[in-house]
């Protein structure tokens, strides 16, 4: 439904693709599910010969998975660090979308985890 709702608005859209033997995210530009198949690890990823890729200065915001969060903008995803790589250098703005249940006091984070700026879920949002 954000996609939709994103290119309702005219907005670009970039979705990640996972690239196993360098643990790497790269984020391509699509304008419908036409141009997703099914990829690494059954998740659904963007076909790069139907799609452009896209640099991160060129993505305003990223919405960034995970399974657990905490109040200063950690996470723990499904594994592998790709996010973190790939944040570690991202300019702009990182918001995650959670469920309260999903977010406690403090979780662990090593020196490589990058927090998130925004965690938004259906009672509050926090930034940090």
């Amino acid at each position: 439904m954000i996609m939709e709702k994103g290119w309702k608005q005219g907005k670009k859209v970039c979705v990640p693709k996972c690239f196993p033997a360098k643990k790497e995210l790269q984020f391509y530009e699509i304008d419908g599910y036409h141009q997703l198949e099914d990829g690494f690890f059954d998740l659904i990823e963007p076909i790069p010969e139907k799609t452009d890729k896209k640099n991160k200065e060129e993505m305003d915001v990223l919405i960034v998975p995970g399974l657990i969060f905490d109040r200063r903008g950690y996470r723990i995803g499904f594994g592998g660090g790709y996010y973190d790589r790939f944040l570690s250098d991202f300019p702009n703005q990182t918001i995650s979308l959670a469920s309260s249940f999903q977010v406690r006091a403090t979780i662990p984070a090593c020196e490589y985890d990058i927090p998130v700026q925004q965690i938004i879920t259906e009672n509050e949002i926090l930034s940090f």
